[in-house]
């Protein structure tokens, strides 16, 4: 069995988003300024992802991981706003938000499915899955997942799919949860980004 890969939807949709009301050349800039956010944001999710796959071997990469997941939404929004007031000089609408954004996730989302890619295909050699199984049959662990509510033998079949998984299903899927997490993550930041010009009274006639 393979991993459930990226339904084409969200790629054609993220490929096709253009706020309207913008021109040509304000959408290039976008995506532009988008890019190159979500590179530093890909670079950052990859030191995460190194930290997670450390912390298989040592639980104190642990904070690095956790870390960098919570600093997420805090790093996107530093970019949202500098975007905002540098190059919109402090005024954004809604949907500008939410693109450049989502943008910015997608680009970071290629990065992060590249470096997962790499690893799996030229380092792991099947180490990450054997330690998981290991670490997943120690009593003192499963009882932990049990008590929090977790079942235990649809974790096992996950494990199970995923020993089976290629490479660049594993990067696939890694770029579709991401895809699918900047969606709901983009419209809460483009809420909290958004700020509209005011607007100028009419300039006052002659008496």
């Amino acid at each position: 069995m393979h991993i459930s890969k990226l339904n084409c939807t969200f790629a054609s949709g993220f490929a096709n988003l253009n706020p309207p009301m913008i021109s040509t050349n304000e959408y290039i800039q976008l995506k532009a300024f988008a890019r190159q956010d979500g590179f530093f944001l890909g670079v950052i999710w990859t030191i995460m992802f190194a930290s997670f796959v450390a912390s298989m071997y040592n639980p104190a990469f642990q904070v690095g991981y956790i870390a960098i997941a919570l600093a997420t939404p805090f790093i996107l929004f530093y970019y949202l706003k500098h975007y905002r007031d540098r190059v919109l000089k402090g005024s954004i609408s809604f949907r500008r938000a939410f693109a450049f954004t989502a943008f910015t996730m997608a680009y970071a989302s290629i990065i992060l499915a590249g470096a997962t890619l790499v690893y799996f295909y030229f380092l792991d050699n099947g180490t990450f899955i054997s330690t998981l199984k290991e670490s997943l049959a120690v009593p003192e662990v499963r009882k932990l997942f049990t008590d929090a509510g977790a079942d235990m033998a649809e974790i096992d079949r996950q494990v199970a799919e995923i020993s089976h998984a290629r490479p660049i299903d594993i990067a696939i899927s890694t770029f579709s949860n991401c895809i699918l997490l900047s969606i709901p993550l983009s419209l809460v930041l483009a809420l909290m980004g958004r700020v509209k010009v005011p607007s100028q009274p009419p300039p006052k006639g002659r008496g």
